[in-house]
């Protein structure tokens, strides 16, 4: 069992945001691929219409926090193959799986849908999930090292359910990963820039200058004119010529000479991050920051214009009273955050019916071989002959165990709950789309409110409701 890189989705070609979505999820969703669409799940978010959520989820993302991003920087969702040994598992079973991996890999936090492809020779899962978080006040951090992460949380599922995973993974996306580790200066190659400019200063001569690198510990190899470094724990010699022109054994050898000096090191460019001004832009902070008389009539006009649209909002909405609206925010909040809570209840119980319904069949099927490995006289022999199958029924067992003492329920009880936990689990998604979107027009239009009239100074405003949204 494998899985894929982390896969960045950005807009393709002229396409918009929304095309794009909808291309990727309506191939995903194939039916020829998916046995009619049986084997396609999601979280938060409906398969038929999940393109259509994932963008509105961006709408009020832009609309509540003022930030959007350029076409070709915009990361719209993520992409995720998980793969499976031929003839190891059914597609339910590993449909279950992609929505397990899925749900750990998001926390919960993210809008995504698992489709199942069984027109391949494996059964293997396309897990697409939003980039945009479901209370739409932020974005997926794609950290460092996540396809790591991700790798070893599939391993420690697939193990929790009693398949196999590959002991010795092909490395993939080295380049991305140097690249991002350079930028913190944790890569083999940034950190031996960083020891010859240290210790190359110090040096008598180049012979000084290599010991010197040895007891930094540093394996050293000369090949013609090439010099090769290894690391402690680095498994291939970088060649010095790979770290830049000023980096060569001849360049290293004239920096001694003082002949040659040290490359200037390139700096990054810095990307300018504004404060979130959130609502209305703060113009007095941004005159004094000497932006000038365009910035002023561009700053007042869009005060203008976010004022309009608050006072539209409250009309259309019958509120001519501070309290009132007060209030509406208040009761919004609230009702967001009950719906909030009762739908990861019924994902939980969800899940937790699921593996219980999966240990039951695996206890069933496993019963007979268990029971003879119990009467082995070669124990070790027999379970390396029946590891699969042994380590299924332990599982099975130690879920049971963990019931209390309580009656194993029936495969068919369950399918009922579970049937009944996702009726109403879509149900209540409804009510929670627009709660949501009630949170959000109700907050904005209150701290806009705040903001016009003086109310309550920006930071605060801003503060107050981060404190809500949480």
């Amino acid at each position: 069992m494998a899985v894929s890189d982390l896969l960045p989705r950005k807009s393709m070609g002229s396409k918009s945001r929304r095309q794009t979505l909808h291309d990727r999820l309506d191939y995903d969703q194939k039916e020829e691929k998916t046995k009619d669409g049986e084997l396609v799940s999601s979280y938060m978010c409906s398969p038929e219409t999940a393109a259509e959520e994932f963008e509105m989820s961006k709408l009020l993302y832009e609309a509540s926090t003022g930030r959007s991003q350029p076409k070709e920087r915009d990361i719209i969702a993520y992409r995720i193959i998980q793969s499976f040994k031929p003839g190891e598992i059914t597609p339910e079973e590993a449909n279950k799986l992609g929505y397990e991996l899925a749900m750990k890999f998001t926390k919960g936090k993210h809008q995504f849908l698992v489709a199942t492809h069984v027109d391949k020779a494996h059964i293997h899962n396309h897990v697409e999930f939003n980039s945009t978080n479901l209370e739409c006040d932020g974005k997926f951090n794609n950290f460092y090292n996540s396809a790591l992460v991700l790798r070893r949380l599939n391993d420690q599922i697939c193990w929790e359910h009693g398949y196999s995973v590959i002991e010795k993974p092909k490395a993939r996306g080295q380049r991305y990963q140097e690249k991002a580790a350079a930028k913190r200066g944790r890569s083999y190659k940034e950190q031996l820039r960083q020891a010859i400019d240290r210790v190359l200063p110090d040096s008598g001569d180049f012979e000084d200058f290599l010991a010197r690198m040895r007891k930094e510990g540093y394996e050293i190899k000369h090949r013609g004119k090439s010099l090769e470094f290894l690391a402690p724990g680095q498994q291939r010699f970088t060649r010095s010529q790979r770290l830049g022109d000023g980096y060569t054994k001849v360049a290293l050898q004239e920096r001694l000479a003082g002949t040659r000096t040290r490359p200037a090191p390139v700096k990054p460019k810095r990307q300018t991050l504004g404060r979130d001004v959130n609502l209305l832009v703060d113009i007095q902070a941004k005159m004094q920051a000497g932006k000038g008389k365009g910035y002023e009539r561009w700053a007042k006009v869009f005060n203008l214009k976010e004022a309009t649209k608050t006072l539209n909002f409250l009309v259309e909405n019958g509120i001519t009273d501070y309290s009132e609206l007060e209030t509406r925010a208040e009761t919004a909040g609230e009702t967001f955050d009950t719906l909030s809570l009762r739908i990861k209840q019924l994902e939980g119980r969800m899940a937790e019916v699921a593996q219980l319904k999966t240990h039951i069949i695996n206890y069933s099927k496993t019963r007979d071989i268990y029971k003879e490995y119990k009467k082995s006289r070669h124990k070790k022999e027999y379970r390396a002959e029946h590891a699969d199958e042994i380590r299924k029924h332990e599982a099975a067992k130690t879920a049971f165990d963990a019931l209390g003492g309580k009656p194993i329920p029936k495969v068919a009880q369950l399918s009922e709950e579970y049937a009944a936990l996702l009726a109403e689990k879509k149900e209540r998604y409804e009510e929670y789309k627009a709660a949501r979107k009630d949170m959000i027009d109700y907050q904005t239009a209150k701290q806009n409110v705040d903001r016009i009239l003086g109310l309550e100074p920006a930071e605060n405003g801003q503060q107050k409701r981060q404190e809500t949204e949480r």
